[in-house]
């Protein structure tokens, strides 16, 4: 795997915290770019805070096709960026209401935290 740089517009835009009604704060740290072949694995550490004022802390990997992945690129607009974090943040929002089972992730996310 080749880490490749994050553009930094969506850089900020992964470094907002996110979350819905109902659910928990998000925050993401540490966040690494790998491609290999045609896919991009999306690492990052994870600060959850929930509602009752306790946090948690993981380690997770999303995979993106190249497909989707194109959104993350260089050269990929404001517009393309914004959609891709969409994308992260609604993967680790999905993840987090199914955590309890067999997570559809290329490595099962680690609690460290």
């Amino acid at each position: 795997m080749e880490q490749v740089s994050i553009p930094l517009g969506l850089r900020t835009e992964l470094a907002e915290t996110f979350g819905g009604l109902g659910d928990p704060s998000f925050g993401l740290s540490k966040t690494v770019f790998l491609r290999e072949d045609c896919e991009l694995t999306v690492s990052a550490t994870l600060d959850v805070i929930l509602a009752n004022g306790h946090s948690e802390k993981w380690i997770l990997s999303l995979v993106f096709p190249e497909f989707d992945a194109a959104a993350a690129g260089q050269e990929a607009t404001a517009e393309a960026h914004a959609w891709f974090a969409l994308m992260v943040q609604t993967n680790i929002i999905e993840w987090w209401h199914t955590r309890e089972t067999v997570p559809n992730m290329p490595t099962a996310p680690q609690r460290i935290g």
